[in-house]
Formats: C-alpha cells, structure tokens, sequence
C-alpha cells in the first residue's frame, strides 16, 4: 500500500522533466545568445533587433523539440529569450572591453567579472532595446504556445 505522506510517482517525474525543461531552455538560450553575438561582432555594435527571430527560434525549439506547450512552454520560451537578450549584451559589452584595452574576448570575460559585465550592459541598453527585448519574449511566448488544427488537436 503506498504511503499517503509521499507524492505519486508521476509528480516526481513531472517536476524532474520540469526541471530539466528549465535547463534545457536556459542552455538553448545561451547558444541562441551566443550566436547571436556573432553578428553583433562583425558589425562592431549591437544589434538588439535580432531577438525577434531569436525569439522565434526558442519558441519553436520549446515547442517542438523541449515539447513544453501551454504556460510553461510560453514562459520557459520567453524566460530563454530574455536570458539570451542578456547574455548578448553582456557579451558585447565584453567585446567592447576587449577592443578597447587591446585584450583577447576571454581575458576581457575574465577580468571584468559578471557582475560589472551585468552592470555595463544595463547601462547600455535604452528604452528601445527593453522595448525590442520584451517584444522578442512575447513572440517566443506565442511560438511555444500551441497551435490548433481544424481536427481540434494540438499541432
């Protein structure tokens, strides 16, 4: 007889997949993030309009491949595209260290910290790029969210 102070079996492995969709999610940020740098580089500034199909393809990845629909497949989407918003700018900001002082991207990431790297590219982000960046979560959002076909199941 199974003890009642104890959750199911599928509570656990609901808050385990859960938990591992929030990791997932989180890395596919970050490299979304991280390619997303690459363009930013070769035009020497940022480029915040980018985290529109940033958003798009973390909405279809949560969707599709992480298979999060509904709330959590929205805010597991547009938590990734805000997280890859700011690792971008974060490492533009470091590129800009980099440049400056004559030093290498990693020893720029290294010297710098988190936290000052945080704070630089709070500061350079305007109202626009908040703006563009709570724009490109809501896209992701609507991406993960799922789509009805005319048989009435989900796509």
């Amino acid at each position: 007889m199974p003890d009642p102070s104890q959750p199911p079996q599928t509570a656990r492995f609901r808050l385990l997949g859960l938990l591992f969709g929030v990791l997932c999610a989180a890395m596919f940020g970050l490299a979304v993030g991280a390619v997303w740098m690459l363009p930013s580089m070769m035009f020497g500034r940022a480029l915040p309009a980018l985290v529109l199909p940033a958003g798009w393809v973390l909405g279809m990845v949560v969707r599709r491949w992480l298979h999060f629909q509904g709330i959590a497949g929205a805010v597991l989407a547009a938590g990734a595209t805000l997280l890859a918003a700011v690792y971008t700018a974060c490492l533009v900001a470091a590129a800009v260290i980099s440049g400056m002082m004559g030093i290498g991207l990693a020893q720029a990431i290294a010297d710098a910290g988190p936290a000052m790297l945080l704070a630089l590219a709070r500061l350079a982000q305007g109202p626009g790029d908040v703006a563009l960046a709570l724009s490109g979560a809501a896209l992701a959002a609507m991406m993960a969210w799922p789509l009805r076909t005319r048989g009435g199941r989900p796509n």
